[in-house]
């Protein structure tokens, strides 16, 4: 079997070099020996698209469709893999309080496909919307049943955290921290700074978590994660990541601190905030941010505004079909259409979405479709809090807090931006959910 793979990789490699596509060849060799690691070691193959997604580029494909690469390849080739292991060992779906809201918002989000005005844009992206959860929510469903399971895949996560905060922190530094340098900090992997806040503040609550949890050479590691992940929040000038971070970090941490009666968070929290806050006026960034923070609530902040003519525009669509709304990913291209004159500004006529995950529901699935959402949050927030509270386990009420603070800090920055049709938020989201799910187990027994 060995030299049968072997054979193959060079076979498929001399054959893109002959027909002058080097890359080709090396791509589909590399496909191959992905697909098979992901049959034999399937929680390894997941680490590996945790390990890539930041990395991915969209790219246009033959027939104009887009495709990030290499992530979503590698999410069909996992799948495909666990489809076949599936078939050979079949296995039953755990039970959980997160599937029928899970089942409802599928069932209307189908809807509202089906009666859009353009029902293939919202079928690509709700085939793509599909791959994320199975990959992500179904996957760690079934295989995050031990908590320490999922402990050993938080230094890869936190780790790869880290290092795009580093990356995106040196490069702004670099050209002085503007918003135009802000803007653009991680590209070309991250497009934009919101996405890449985004991605960052979710996995922040888990570093801080674990720091205060070890000790040793473990704490220091994870302390410095935390400051390297907060300079690339930071330095990103994301508004809503810093109001997100503001709103659910201190609960947090009064949750972890009420559990283990102690104090400790104040006083790691406070040395990592001195730290970074050093860093960022010892580079010269504090009047930048500062500036920055002041435009949160200004109403002559043409980003502000501009929200505002989108949410403007969303309002109209609800009115014009309230159950359903105008069809799962159809937004951009019926804003024009109910976009109100009232508020103008030069980006009023850029072809963009909602900025806010909030009006989008309403706009694209109805009232049913945000009623559905809101059901699937508010039983996440329930099942998240039941098993901090009732887990016998130390390390399912650890890993249930750190994930319901990076789901939280989402909740706050989608009421402002719209991501999660993005791999980068995406299969963080999703996957934040299948691991909830999976601690209910812990609750029962």
């Amino acid at each position: 079997m060995i030299l049968g793979l072997i054979l193959a990789e060079v076979a498929l490699f001399l054959a893109g070099a002959l027909l002058g596509h080097v890359f080709l060849g090396a791509a589909a060799a590399s496909a191959l020996v992905f697909l098979l690691l992901a049959y034999r070691h399937p929680n390894l193959a997941w680490i590996l698209v945790w390990l890539a997604f930041p990395f991915s580029i969209e790219k246009v494909i033959p027939g104009g469709h887009a495709l990030h690469v290499p992530t979503e390849p590698m999410i069909v080739l996992a799948l495909l893999a666990w489809s076949v292991r599936l078939l050979e060992k079949p296995a039953s779906l755990p039970t959980g309080s997160l599937h029928a809201p899970l089942l409802t918002l599928a069932a209307v989000t189908i809807l509202s496909v089906t009666f859009s005005s353009f029902p293939e844009l919202g079928l690509k992206g709700l085939i793509a919307a599909s791959g994320y959860v199975l990959f992500a929510y179904v996957y760690c469903l079934s295989s995050c049943r031990d908590p320490a399971t999922v402990e050993r895949t938080v230094p890869w996560i936190v780790g790869s955290g880290a290092a795009w905060g580093l990356y995106g922190a040196v490069r702004d530094l670099h050209e002085g921290v503007t918003l135009q340098s802000a803007y653009g900090a991680a590209r070309p992997f991250f497009t934009e700074h919101g996405a890449y806040a985004a991605y960052l503040a979710m996995i922040l609550p888990a570093a801080l978590l674990f720091a205060l949890e070890r000790r040793g050479r473990e704490r220091l590691l994870y302390a410095a994660a935390s400051i390297a992940i907060t300079l690339g929040i930071g330095l990103s000038l994301t508004r809503a990541a810093w109001v997100s971070l503001a709103l659910v970090l201190p609960p947090l941490l009064v949750l972890w601190s009420w559990w283990r009666r102690s104090i400790r968070s104040v006083a790691l929290v406070a040395s990592l905030v001195v730290v970074v806050v050093a860093i960022l006026v010892g580079f010269g960034a504090g009047t930048r941010i500062s500036r920055q923070t002041g435009s949160i609530a200004g109403t002559g902040d043409v980003s502000n505004m501009e929200r505002f003519n989108r949410w403007m525009a969303a309002v109209e669509m609800v009115k014009d079909r309230p159950l359903l709304g105008v069809g799962y990913d159809a937004y951009p291209r019926v804003y024009s259409k109910y976009r109100r004159k009232l508020i103008l500004t030069e980006m009023a006529y850029v072809h963009s979405g909602a900025h806010s995950e909030v009006f989008r529901l309403l706009a694209e699935s109805g009232i049913l479709g945000f009623l559905a959402a809101a059901w699937l949050l508010l039983a996440t927030g329930a099942l998240g809090l039941r098993a901090f509270f009732k887990s016998t386990d130390p390390r399912a009420r650890l890993i249930a807090l750190a994930m319901l603070g990076g789901l939280g800090t989402y909740v706050v920055h989608a009421a402002f931006r719209t991501y999660i049709d993005l791999e980068k938020v995406a299969i963080p989201f999703w996957a934040s959910l299948g691991v909830l799910s999976a601690m209910e187990r812990s609750v029962r027994t």
